[in-house]
């Protein structure tokens, strides 16, 4: 499994080949239809284990008592990881959307993020005046498309941005999960007239 990630990292589900992934594990193509039976078979598996190891962190950072900007660091530093080594998961949810919409909602099914948890999480910091109030919904959905924006852009932002240095913009997804703590600490900073976020 760890061989075939590196091999759809590479070259996304359908640019990929069994025989490179058998190549790249040393082992015979054979084993690896037995084991597997096809390359969707195969991709699904290191799709799952890859969404299992997100919100398995995500969720494991996530109590009641957390400080909500101690969760958002570790929520975006451990994501744009993930995510970065395993480029391929945005670029397939995204392929799927268009190609197959019915396959959204078994997708959905794998996403395993303990949303109760997180709102209460949120009420208590904004009880305790820590952040303005904002629907767990929109925080959600903001966190993760900064996140996720530059490294599912990735030829957009690499080419106008950073004129296709491969260096530069690495030193800036890098700089991303700093950035973005900040952001939101002063997005969310509570003030003297109650700000609320619709």
């Amino acid at each position: 499994m760890d061989a075939a990630r590196k091999v759809f990292l590479k070259k996304g589900m359908e640019g990929a080949r069994m025989q490179e992934i058998a190549d790249e594990a040393g082992i015979n193509k054979s084993l690896l239809h037995y084991y597997f039976g096809s390359k969707e078979k195969l991709f699904e598996n290191v799709f799952k284990k890859a969404l299992k190891e997100i919100f398995d962190t995500i969720n494991a950072s996530i109590h009641e008592e957390q400080d909500v900007y101690s969760f958002i660091a570790v929520f975006v530093e451990k994501y744009m990881h993930i995510i970065r080594e395993n480029a391929f998961i945005p670029n397939f949810i995204f392929n799927e959307i268009n190609r197959n919409p019915e396959r959204i909602r078994e997708l959905a099914g794998l996403i395993q993020l303990d949303k109760g948890a997180f709102g209460l999480m949120l009420e208590r910091n904004i009880l305790e005046k820590k952040m303005a109030r904002v629907a767990p919904e929109h925080l959600l959905i903001d966190l993760v498309g900064m996140s996720i924006f530059p490294i599912i852009a990735r030829p957009l932002v690499q080419n106008y941005l950073f004129d296709e240095d491969e260096n530069r913009y690495q030193q800036f997804l890098d700089q991303r999960s700093k950035h973005i703590v900040s952001f939101f600490k002063i997005a969310l900073a509570p003030s003297s007239k109650n700000k609320t976020y619709e």
